[in-house]
């Protein structure tokens, strides 16, 4: 498989739009199609991996040609699949999640006042919202997926669409944290999206971020396989997923969040939560059966504690911090 050109300008010969989205560095084309007529970049500045419209045409914003997300989804959503509704209803998910909420809110202590307000941008069904309910805080949730919405609040939780949002938020107005769990990698351009909901965080406030981590080292294995065999070793998908656009390093995701203000405090790096791996194999190896899926199926429960005990994980929890003292303009304000 060919390379594209390495180009040093933000676009390459080919029409491509390689400028970082995290630090603004051009980016190197990589050898690998992870979405059709989508290829994958990489930025030599800070480490960031992003998809790239190949020849993309006037007017492009970048996005994958892709199919029909009814199609591949389940439901009319480019993020929810079918499934996912009842993966995240299960019990043993979400006692998977209590443990990542607990461990995360555990890095707050001693770097923050009171903690009593919270925005969940990505609520999905409601996870979340119900730990912090149980944990006495005054959460609200907003999603882009209206069923997901409706299902948290089926629970009583309190969740909107992002119309909805300043409504629902109401006399709250900043909060002290906002939290991001698995959602900025899901967007093209994730300083946009960081743009519109960091001014609801209140001065010294927080974030708190989960994100999959583009340096994880199994990554640039599958990617050896996949080039070194011709594609015939083929275990990219159990990395590189259709639904995520950007997939930062700590270093792209300090330089991203020091542009909105935030001084990143804290980094983990942990796994993904078993239970929820479990699931997913599970549904993977169900709609497309394949002798690579089953092997990294059986052989991930033994690599996943290898993986914790040295410190190592597909996923990075980010602790960043607004300084008190910054003047920020409040949501919707125009300058």
């Amino acid at each position: 498989m060919a390379m594209l050109s390495r180009s040093r300008s933000r676009t390459t010969a080919e029409g491509l739009d390689v400028a970082c989205p995290a630090c603004g560095s051009p980016g190197r084309p990589l050898a690998l199609v992870v979405e059709p007529g989508c290829r994958l970049v990489g930025c030599p500045g800070c480490g960031t991996q992003y998809l790239r419209r190949i020849e993309a045409g006037p007017g492009s914003d970048g996005r994958p040609a892709g199919g029909d997300d009814a199609t591949r989804t389940g439901t009319d959503s480019e993020y929810w699949e079918e499934y996912k509704f009842e993966v995240y209803d299960s019990d043993d998910v979400r006692r998977g999640y209590d443990e990542r909420y607990d461990l995360a809110f555990g890095m707050l202590r001693g770097r923050a006042g009171a903690v009593r307000t919270v925005l969940d941008v990505g609520c999905g069904v409601g996870n979340f919202l119900d730990w912090a309910r149980r944990h006495g805080l005054d959460a609200v949730g907003v999603d882009v997926e209206p069923r997901a919405v409706a299902a948290a609040r089926d629970r009583g939780l309190v969740a909107a669409v992002p119309d909805e949002l300043d409504d629902v938020l109401g006399p709250l107005g900043r909060v002290d944290v906002l939290t991001m769990w698995d959602v900025v990698e899901h967007v093209f351009e994730p300083g946009d999206f960081l743009g519109r909901f960091t001014p609801y965080v209140a001065p010294g406030g927080a974030l708190l971020l989960e994100t999959p981590d583009a340096a994880f080292p199994v990554r640039a294995v599958f990617r050896a396989l996949h080039w070194g065999s011709r594609g015939r070793v083929d275990l990219i998908g159990a990395m590189y997923y259709w639904e995520h656009k950007v997939y930062f390093t700590e270093t792209g995701l300090r330089r991203l969040l020091a542009t909105h203000g935030f001084e990143v405090v804290e980094v983990r790096r942990l796994t993904s939560p078993r239970a929820k791996m479990a699931h997913t194999f599970s549904h993977d190896l169900e709609r497309q059966p394949s002798l690579g899926g089953r092997l990294l199926a059986g052989a991930w429960p033994l690599a996943e504690r290898v993986f914790r005990r040295l410190g190592l994980g597909n996923k990075l929890i980010v602790l960043a911090r607004r300084s008190p003292t910054e003047d920020v303009p409040g949501p919707g304000a125009t300058g």
